[in-house]
């Protein structure tokens, strides 16, 4: 059997062209993606941490999360209003690793994130079906804090009063009025069942404030809102006058007198005071009169 130099190349070429075929999903296949994190795997909401991994599949891998607050299909890692089921896209360096870092204090969305267990699923860009998951626990700060009274006035003993995390000495209190601006800092002492008290007597201009409190260290704020009002006004008198009638007065004024009281006779209107007096002077005259006339 003869063979030409057209059979000839192309059984050269054939069998290399099938075997680049056979190559390229045998790669893929052998290709390995995971994902790990640095630290413990537990924090709270507002620390950073670092999520890296090995991607030897392709030069892309596709980070999303999942957890409490989120949607079941995941969001981006670095955007928590991001699109359900979409990820973010991190480059693979060229020995296979690549590196995330999150932001749990400035990433958009950041208000989401509660006490509970996120999942970070890796993804590779170019085999989406290859994939590897990692959990994180997070915390939140339970703070609380209250302001009495509330609302006040310019010059009054305002206290604040909360509750902070455990473990901690202190906590930074700041108040801020409506533009943002902080008006006044302090630091209270942090009991070690977390309670904390401040006062301090009040110098704020009517209007309304932003009493935020953050832990030092892991510095994240909680707050509350407090509202200073218009210095009051002076009290009103107490007498109510109405135009036409007198204004009515709580005390009487009495007055004794040695008069002699007019003599009042029935169906009749009562005497003059002096005409009593007057009789009687009459009457004596009359009784004298009569004794001269009698000798």
């Amino acid at each position: 059997m003869k063979f030409s130099i057209h059979d000839t190349i192309v059984c050269v070429v054939l069998p290399g062209v099938l075997c680049g075929l056979l190559l390229v999903p045998v790669t893929a296949e052998n290709g390995t993606i995971s994902i790990s994190y640095r630290g413990s795997g537990a924090g709270y909401v507002g620390d950073t941490f670092i999520i890296d991994g090995l991607d030897t599949i392709g030069n892309t891998t596709i980070l999303s999360v999942t957890g409490t607050g989120l949607p079941r299909e995941g969001v981006p890692a670095n955007n928590l209003n991001g699109v359900p089921g979409a990820g973010v896209p991190v480059a693979v360096g060229g020995d296979g690793r690549w590196q995330f870092s999150w932001y749990t204090a400035t990433v958009p969305g950041a208000e989401k994130l509660v006490s509970g267990r996120y999942t970070f699923t890796a993804r590779d860009g170019q085999d989406p079906s290859r994939t590897s998951v990692v959990v994180l626990q997070l915390r939140k700060p339970e703070y609380t804090v209250s302001v009495s009274p509330n609302p006040s006035r310019y010059g009054d003993y305002i206290q604040i009063t909360g509750m902070a995390e455990t473990g901690i000495s202190s906590a930074k209190i700041e108040i801020r009025d409506s533009s943002g601006n902080v008006v006044h800092t302090f630091t209270s002492p942090v009991s070690s069942s977390g309670y904390l008290s401040y006062s301090f007597h009040s110098d704020l201009q009517p209007g309304k404030y932003t009493v935020m409190v953050s832990n030092p260290v892991l510095n994240v704020p909680f707050g509350t809102t407090l509202t200073v009002l218009e210095e009051s006004p002076p009290a009103a008198s107490a007498t109510l006058v109405t135009p036409g009638i007198a204004p009515v007065t709580t005390s009487v004024n009495v007055t004794t007198t040695s008069a002699v009281t007019p003599i009042q006779t029935a169906g009749h209107p009562p005497l003059p005071l002096g005409l009593p007096t007057v009789l009687a002077g009459i009457g004596i005259a009359c009784a004298v009169r009569l004794s001269m006339w009698r000798r």
